[in-house]
């Protein structure tokens, strides 16, 4: 017995800030280097008073409007972010109540960032496995834009505001969720973080003042800081290992994998751990250059992408692998279910009379 993927779909930010738009507080040569390593030249970000729970809510209401599944089908909803609407409620909860599902419907966030899809999953296919639900809507949603100092340089050139929406079953056969790898690195916990945004340092006018570190960014404490270069040595580090260790783990070697999908940080990262991995050409990826890094929501994006594409074909074995701020890392792997045959072509564009509608 296992679970699998069964439907999907996503929703990208509506406003577009592209380089030119960030020469307002860029240096125009430090932004072509910046823009050359990463491979990114658009960002989709929110506007204020649209949420990452708003991005979901659009691709659940998208999934659901197919008809594959109803709403009275989900017993178990998962929202991992890591700008949520609120501190207290959770915001699977509300999300529950604004997509109309039934009161006997589990429902929980997922504390995590870049990482976060494998965990969805893993936590998903435990619960489905164990007979404790039977369907599951996962969702995946960043907002990252919304804590970002504009003059960031580290940050605001690399970011953009997704989500993504799956739903997943428990099932018989081969099909479906292989396994997960799971990995923390606590002790480097703060290399990226907002140090006032919860109980350890409360929010006062001390933390609106704005700073410059050494590389010239601005942010005040109150917004998201990350030791780029650590990081950077973490990832290079830490994901070629645990790949390698999953595939050890199933004896497996990466002919036995159709595609690899990395967390898509930024061009340069992604090419040296396929590197590293001597990952071939055509098993490899790629979705960030006129979109971003999109933080959680960019691996099942990916995935969801990778599908519209025609990149995946029923049976065949892809591998996934996610990390980031934690320090946290996942790996797991999945054989492309039948049951999804080809993606719909319905729109991944954010539309806001989906959102009055559910006001009203």
């Amino acid at each position: 017995m296992s679970s699998a993927i069964l439907d999907m779909h996503y929703c990208l930010a509506p406003n577009e800030r592209t380089d030119a738009d960030l020469l307002e507080n860029f240096d125009a040569k430090q932004l072509a280097s910046i823009t050359k390593m990463s491979g990114i030249h658009n960002r989709r970000v929110v506007p204020p008073g649209v949420t990452a729970s708003d991005l979901a809510f659009v691709a659940a209401q998208r999934l659901f409007a197919r008809g594959k599944f109803q709403r009275e089908d989900i017993d178990l909803l998962i929202f991992a972010s890591q700008t949520p609407d609120y501190q207290i409620p959770a915001t699977a909860c509300d999300l529950h109540g604004r997509l109309g599902l039934k009161q006997e419907c589990g429902a929980f966030d997922i504390n995590l960032g870049c990482s976060a899809f494998p965990y969805c999953l893993a936590v998903a296919h435990s619960m489905l496995t164990a007979g404790l639900a039977k369907t599951a809507l996962l969702c995946n949603a960043d907002a990252v834009s919304t804590v970002v100092h504009p003059k960031d340089r580290g940050l605001v050139p690399l970011h953009g505001d997704g989500a993504a929406v799956c739903i997943l079953q428990r099932i018989e056969g081969e099909e479906g969720i292989e396994g997960c790898l799971m990995g923390t690195d606590g002790k480097s916990s703060r290399k990226i973080v907002i140090p006032a945004s919860g109980m350890r340092q409360p929010r006062s006018p001390a933390t609106q003042t704005e700073e410059t570190d050494s590389s010239g960014s601005v942010r005040t404490p109150e917004q998201l800081c990350m030791n780029g270069p650590a990081v950077f040595h973490f990832s290079l580090k830490t994901i070629p290992t645990a790949i390698e260790s999953y595939l050890s783990q199933h004896d497996w070697t990466l002919d036995e994998i159709d595609l690899v999908l990395l967390h898509q940080a930024n061009k340069t990262m992604v090419d040296l751990i396929y590197r590293a991995l001597k990952v071939p050409e055509d098993k490899r990826f790629y979705f960030m250059e006129q979109i971003g890094n999109l933080a959680g929501a960019s691996t099942p994006i990916l995935l969801n992408e990778a599908w519209r594409q025609e990149r995946l074909k029923p049976g065949q074995r892809v591998l996934l692998a996610s990390f980031g701020n934690g320090l946290s890392w996942s790996v797991t792997s999945l054989v492309w279910s039948s049951a999804l045959g080809k993606a719909p072509e319905d729109s991944v564009e954010f539309d806001p009379t989906l959102l009055s509608a559910q006001d009203a």
